[in-house]
């Protein structure tokens, strides 16, 4: 189909600050959502130990401190803005796989919804990345200032 040269051509002017202020945003209560899974996993060991052994995972004891301590790190990646799009990428089953022992695979409505607000939000991090207020941006500038010296 040929373009309309009156086609009038649409720009975004995004504000870099209200964008970075709302990532952080985004990353701060998501991460802290994880801590607080991890943290209640860890506080209610024995529950958690058991729902990992009835729903047949293998190596329950090492694998339930695999999925507790590594969501522990992901939400304080997140909070921290480190390495955020990788973060968020291996949070996103790795919640689910958490969501699903931490209800014993009960899947009702906190359950469903528990899932869709934890989703949603890593996949904006992903997607879009830290923002400026990130240990992320941070490195990035060392490295830019490192490759462009004169």
């Amino acid at each position: 189909m040929p373009k309309n040269d009156n086609t009038p051509v649409l720009h975004c002017n995004i504000d870099e600050k209200a964008f970075s202020r709302a990532m952080f945003l985004c990353r701060f209560f998501t991460g802290v959502t994880l801590v607080y899974f991890a943290l209640g996993s860890l506080f209610y060991w024995r529950e958690f130990l058991v729902n990992v052994a009835a729903m047949g995972f293998p190596f329950a004891v090492a694998t339930a401190f695999f999925i507790a301590a590594a969501e522990l790190f992901l939400g304080l990646f997140l909070v921290l803005g480190w390495h955020t799009r990788l973060t968020a990428l291996a949070a996103l089953p790795l919640a689910l796989i958490c969501a699903i022992i931490f209800f014993a695979g009960d899947y009702n409505k906190a359950f469903v919804a528990v899932c869709i607000l934890l989703f949603a939000p890593l996949c904006t991090l992903f997607l879009l990345g830290p923002g400026m207020i990130s240990l992320d941006y941070k490195r990035s500038l060392r490295a830019a200032r490192r490759f462009f010296r004169g």
